[in-house]
């Protein structure tokens, strides 16, 4: 029993760490995208910093007045969420697709900047809690879902090009792999979705009711 317990941890730790290399890139895109974003809304004029202010209190105070459409904000949360996984499992079946799967990950890290930036400029002090529970667990499951299948999407091409070039490599079984981690990435991001619309709120509400 204990050693299969091993060798399900192996699995898993295999699954979640393909390959240190391409895991370290498409951290360090990511990471660069979250920096960036920040780094961005520091940059914006008056204006655009007050609209954007403006905006994060007005979701805010939507969120406590509970006037706003849980189903319709659920749905688009999961079309959004479908989409950029779509999206980024399509590109990653052609070689040149790689270069976008790169740069939607950037942009991904990108918002989540720009997101928790601005809800520090809005709140000020009392934005700690906020950002947080914006990046846990919600973000985190996205952020995972994103760099999961940007790196699978690499060993894919990978795998594709030593197919063509050398003709080694078994691609049939590269590509259910890729299917499996696509359905899996899926279903993280519908949990995703769930907590976002139907935690998130509730822990806001939780939040602003300590500051009044």
């Amino acid at each position: 029993m204990v050693i299969l317990m091993k060798k399900q941890k192996i699995k898993l730790s295999d699954i979640i760490l393909p390959s240190k290399k391409i895991n370290c890139f498409v951290v360090t895109i990511m990471i660069l995208g979250v920096i960036s974003g920040s780094v961005f809304l520091i940059s914006l004029n008056s204006t655009d910093k007050i609209n954007t202010i403006n905006h994060i209190k007005t979701f805010i105070i939507n969120v406590d007045n509970k006037s706003f459409n849980s189903g319709l904000a659920l749905k688009n949360s999961i079309i959004t969420n479908y989409v950029f996984d779509g999206l980024i499992w399509i590109f990653g079946l052609t070689i040149i697709g790689i270069v976008f799967n790169i740069f939607l990950t950037y942009i991904k890290g990108f918002t989540v900047g720009f997101s928790v930036s601005s809800i520090i400029l809005s709140y000020k002090y009392k934005s700690i809690p906020l950002a947080l529970l914006y990046i846990f667990p919600c973000q985190i499951f996205n952020i995972f879902v994103i760099c999961l299948l940007t790196i699978y999407s690499i060993m894919f091409t990978k795998n594709l090009l030593c197919v063509i070039v050398s003709k080694k490599g078994n691609n049939n079984l590269m590509f259910k792999r890729y299917l499996v981690i696509f359905i899996l990435c899926i279903m993280l991001s519908f949990l995703s979705s769930i907590l976002e619309i139907y935690l998130f709120p509730n822990m806001v509400k939780i939040i602003i009711s300590l500051y009044k």
